[in-house]
């Protein structure tokens, strides 16, 4: 299985390993350029929008790939591509329309006027950015990684690229935003191109619609990327309402780092995981065997990268941002037990997905959501940044427990 994947593997290792590079520096040159204050604003206003973007793709994107995966190489793909583009639009278009309708209201619940033009500015890119993870998970799904690297490095070196130009006219937050807008409008229609002539064209026309059962499916999906939100952005966002920017600040650049890292997973995990999706009675002795390895080679990646960063931070840090970011390493030392459980729940997860076992995911992850909102509300009144590190990283170990359990029942009972 190794073998036939070594091609995908390559491909998806060098796509998440650009976007990871481009990522850092991009919020690098973004943090040494804008002040302190500055930048952990922007990076609570962003944290809001991302969250607002996972919402909206409600499951959809997640589901596609599952039935994409499953038609692969068959005439069933063009519907499936053609019934999963409309629901896309559907509710891209509703999230945007809701945007428009309740940005003012939003800044003024936030107490941040200063957000609504922000708000405002940010609809086409949520609209749009929904397309673009949906021709990356597609692309996965579909085992070609080459073009799930096009779309990455397009994407996030033209991020780049932008951001630096905008600065040096002005050093600006709606500078930040009109990048990424032309950004993700570009790589959007590069994207339709390559989904459309290298997949779609390529089977004959048919009759079969896919949209119930691609929204059915996206359901308990939505409800794993709630889950996934409150893990991932609910402690910068409560930073940002508790606390204040500077916090924020400081945890940014710390979440920055341990956020990135867990590619090096997902790059294995999309070259691989589809494989799992036709698991059977036959091939499960093998598959089964194949995944432990999986998790074995993930453990054997990142304890020498977690032990680098528990001797090294306090070095590199100061150095690479700057000193007024060395309150980050202690954040981002504890963030390195999320990073251990976070990476192995990357091929834990991607295996109940692609079984249609989003559902038991869903219940291990309102597990996680309590957890971490009981925590929070705890720690970082008290302990600021120190306190969101130490609630991510804890409130992760049951989600991951529950999600190996239901894997391993899962093989044994086929």
């Amino acid at each position: 299985m190794m073998q036939k994947s070594a091609k995908e593997i390559t491909w998806s290792l060098l796509s998440k390993g650009t976007t990871m590079i481009l990522f850092i520096l991009i919020n690098l040159y973004l943090a040494r350029k804008l002040s302190l204050e500055e930048y952990g604003l922007w990076s609570y206003f962003f944290s809001i929008i991302t969250i607002i973007s996972l919402i909206s793709y409600f499951g959809i994107n997640a589901s596609a790939k599952k039935y994409a995966a499953q038609n692969d190489q068959t005439d069933s793909l063009r519907p499936v591509i053609k019934s999963s583009i409309k629901l896309r639009f559907y509710f891209s278009l509703a999230f945007s329309i809701l945007l428009l309708l309740s940005y003012k209201s939003l800044a003024s619940l936030l107490n941040k006027p200063e957000f609504e033009k922000l708000f405002l500015l940010s609809i086409p890119l949520i609209f749009l950015s929904s397309f673009v993870e949906f021709y990356k998970e597609m692309f996965s799904a579909l085992q070609k990684l080459k073009y799930n690297f096009i779309v990455n490095f397009l994407e996030y070196s033209l991020k780049f690229l932008l951001v630096l130009i905008f600065f040096t006219f002005s050093i600006n937050v709606f500078y930040i935003i009109n990048a990424y807008l032309i950004s993700v409008l570009i790589t959007g229609l590069v994207g339709s191109y390559l989904l459309y002539f290298n997949f779609y064209r390529k089977y004959k026309r048919s009759k079969e619609k896919y949209s119930k059962q691609i929204l059915k499916y996206s359901l308990p999906l939505f409800f794993s990327t709630l889950g996934f939100v409150m893990a991932t952005e609910i402690d910068t966002f409560m930073l940002g309402l508790l606390v204040g920017e500077s916090e924020v600040a400081i945890y940014a650049v710390s979440k920055q780092i341990i956020t990135k890292l867990p590619h090096i997973s997902l790059a294995i995990a999309l070259a691989v995981m589809p494989l799992f999706s036709k698991i059977n009675k036959d091939n499960k002795e093998k598959l089964k065997k194949s995944f432990y390895n999986l998790m074995k080679i993930n453990c054997v990646i990142f304890i020498p990268i977690i032990v680098i960063i528990l001797l090294f931070s306090g070095y590199f840090i100061p150095l690479i941002y700057g000193y007024k970011y060395s309150n980050a390493v202690i954040p981002l030392k504890i963030l390195t037990v999320y990073l251990f459980l976070f990476t192995n729940s990357i091929f834990l997860n991607s295996f109940l997905d692609y079984n249609g076992l989003a559902k038991k995911r869903a219940i291990n992850i309102l597990i996680l959501i309590v957890v971490n909102i009981i925590l929070n509300l705890i720690l970082i009144p008290k302990y600021g940044a120190i306190g969101a590190a130490i609630a991510t990283s804890i409130s992760y170990a049951p989600s991951v427990l529950l999600s190996w359990f239901e894997v391993k029942k899962f093989i044994s009972n086929l």
